[in-house]
């Protein structure tokens, strides 16, 4: 009975956004929400991704390990697997601030979400603001030629405070390490004071993430 009554409510969804595609942004964001997880199933395509070791990782010892240790996270990308991120902040919404370019994904940001690009940071918050940056899955998907990560990493820089920090997730299939494309110094350099050291791999993944500090340059 439900399936049935979700699938007439799915295509109910389908038609008014359809037809008046400004009407969601007038939703609030948890309905909205229900809506495309509950009855649109948008995180269909990323089922699999929760029993990830590196997104266990990321969820269950990263963020929390932040969330004790920086005042300021910006973290970098949202998509309909990361909403539920803010929870670990919700004693102090403030101190996690998500960003993506994309208007359409700004429903699964964090209560503070800027929408723009990475590299457009410093135009909306003002320099050193961030204790941290977290960006995970970003470079080899929608940034991919060094140039670009170059320009990426240089506003992260801009953003960090002195001795913020930088936690880089990416995948060794899709391009070569970001410090050997050019991309990383000389903003940063390895943080082997990280709780797990420079870098972290996942057996079975092709992600790895990278721990670096920013460098005074």
């Amino acid at each position: 009975m439900w399936s049935s009554a979700k699938q007439g409510l799915a295509r109910l969804a389908r038609a008014i956004n359809r037809l008046a595609p400004g009407l969601k942004r007038l939703l609030p964001k948890p309905v909205h929400r229900f809506i495309l997880l509950h009855l649109m199933d948008a995180n269909r395509a990323y089922v699999a991704l929760p029993a990830l070791a590196s997104r266990r990782f990321m969820e269950r010892e990263v963020l929390p390990w932040l969330r004790a240790s920086c005042a300021r996270i910006l973290f970098v990308g949202t998509a309909s697997y990361t909403h539920h991120y803010e929870r670990l902040f919700r004693h102090d919404p403030g101190q996690f601030t998500t960003i993506d370019s994309n208007p359409a994904v700004a429903v699964w940001g964090a209560p503070q979400h800027i929408v723009a690009p990475i590299q457009e940071i410093g135009r909306v918050r003002p320099d050193a603001l961030f204790d941290v940056v977290v960006l995970n899955g970003v470079f080899g998907f929608g940034v991919d030629d060094p140039a670009t990560m170059a320009d990426v990493i240089a506003a992260v820089h801009q953003a960090l405070r002195p001795g913020g920090r930088l936690v880089l997730g990416w995948n060794v299939d899709l391009h070569a390490d970001p410090a050997t494309l050019g991309a990383i110094g000389p903003w940063f350099v390895p943080d082997e004071a990280s709780p797990w050291g420079f870098r972290k791999t996942f057996d079975g993944e092709f992600h790895v993430n990278d721990f670096y500090a920013r460098a005074n340059v």
